[in-house]
């Protein structure tokens, strides 16, 4: 096998792929990832090299790693079938009947693998290889490379990203000597389709929200930041007249749970009391594994924010005080960044509302909500257009929100 030929990551070689390309890996990657490179290979027929155009996928370590997880190679299920590899690599089970003495460098390797796991293998994959040390060398290199040989590819690719999240993973596809054909340069979203059409337990994440205005705001933010994931997560589009809130959602949850939905699904709520009086009704129920339910998480932002009470003779439009809005007043709103809160360089404060007696605790809800809307929808249409503008605009309440559902089912 050619040295070009296999899985890599960081130009080192965790699979041959002898049984070829495995749909899940073809699916860790997306179409825009496909390279093509000239090689020279030997032709026993003919009597020169013929060059011919290798195609490969080549991505980022930790896109690839996501993409895995999303497809149900979570990082702790490949750490769990490395530490078996290693369990069964220290105590070998030979046929009934068979005995076979160990070499004296088996048994060396064996004493070496007690005590040995997933995390010291992550830990020393980690290291660079020393220059003058033996790579073959128990807990070196090629030693630990040795160790995936077991494992399949998916397996041994996560459990590589884990040591070295930041990567370039590489994997030859094809070899041609023409133009490609459709199939090669659609490979990946093809399969991704097929796996969508035949495999439901590998099928895109559906993520439940209290209504569309959360939608609208969630689904282009996940194309924006996180664009090669946006094939394995699908937002539910609620349709024009649909009911939203907290309760809505809950019904939903319930109804998906009744029927046996078998993709996963992530549901989430606001941040607020509205949502907490609603998830009440979930307490006690036990949901399937494949349906998460999560609310926005805490925002350092929300911990002293500006808020106006009901009004007084003293304070006619409202007291004015800072108060933690975690969990009072989370809706959407208050997750798209300060830029967006801000106004004359003051945030818009909560307006505490009703008073919820199940709670006990009041409902809030951020000033010119609609405003705020209006602003973020600029923002985000100022870095479709130019994406370097993530990098000054504030998408921390976003990015907290999506890696929630991202790593959901990690």
């Amino acid at each position: 096998m050619d040295s070009w030929e296999g899985l890599w990551v960081n130009n080192m070689q965790v699979s041959r792929l002898r049984d070829g390309l495995d749909n899940i890996l073809l699916a860790a990657f997306t179409d825009d990832m496909l390279t093509v490179e000239s090689v020279s290979i030997t032709d026993p027929q003919a009597s020169a090299d013929v060059v011919h155009d290798v195609y490969s996928l080549c991505g980022q370590g930790r896109a690839i790693s996501r993409r895995l997880s999303l497809l149900g190679i979570t990082p702790d299920a490949a750490r769990g079938r490395l530490e078996q590899a290693l369990r069964e690599s220290e105590s070998p089970i030979f046929p009934i009947g068979v005995t076979l003495e160990p070499t004296t460098e088996e048994t060396a390797e064996r004493r070496f693998l007690k005590g040995y796991g997933a995390a010291d293998w992550i830990r020393d994959f980690r290291k660079p290889p020393a220059e003058t040390t033996d790579t073959s060398a128990f807990g070196e290199q090629s030693w630990l490379l040795k160790q995936l040989r077991d494992l399949h590819p998916v397996d041994a690719l996560q459990v590589a990203l884990l040591a070295l999240p930041d990567s370039t993973v590489v994997m030859y596809v094809a070899e041609t000597d023409g133009d490609p054909d459709s199939d090669l340069l659609r490979l990946c979203s093809k399969t991704v389709d097929e796996m969508h059409a035949t495999a439901l337990e590998q099928a895109p994440v559906v993520v439940l929200t209290e209504g569309s205005s959360d939608v609208a705001i969630l689904e282009p933010a996940l194309e924006l930041l996180y664009p090669h994931l946006t094939d394995l997560v699908r937002f539910m589009d609620y349709g024009v007249g649909a009911q939203g809130g907290a309760g809505s959602l809950v019904t939903t949850v319930l109804a998906f749970a009744s029927a046996g939905i078998a993709n996963p699904v992530v549901a989430l709520f606001d941040n607020d009391t509205a949502a907490s009086d609603a998830l009440r009704r979930l307490r006690g129920r036990e949901l399937p594994e494949n349906i998460k339910v999560l609310q926005y998480p805490r925002l350092e932002i929300a911990e002293n924010y500006p808020t106006l009470g009901p009004p007084t003779t003293d304070a006619p439009k409202g007291q004015p005080s800072y108060a933690d809005v975690n969990g009072l007043a989370g809706s959407i709103e208050i997750y798209l960044g300060r830029d967006v809160l801000e106004l004359d360089g003051a945030l818009r404060p909560v307006q505490w509302g009703n008073y919820s007696p199940g709670s006990q605790q009041y409902q809030g809800e951020i000033t010119g909500k609609t405003a705020v809307q209006t602003a973020y929808a600029g923002k985000l249409r100022a870095a479709q257009k130019d994406h370097s503008l993530t990098e000054t605009q504030d998408w921390s309440g976003i990015r907290a929100i999506l890696d929630m559902v991202i790593s959901a089912f990690e």
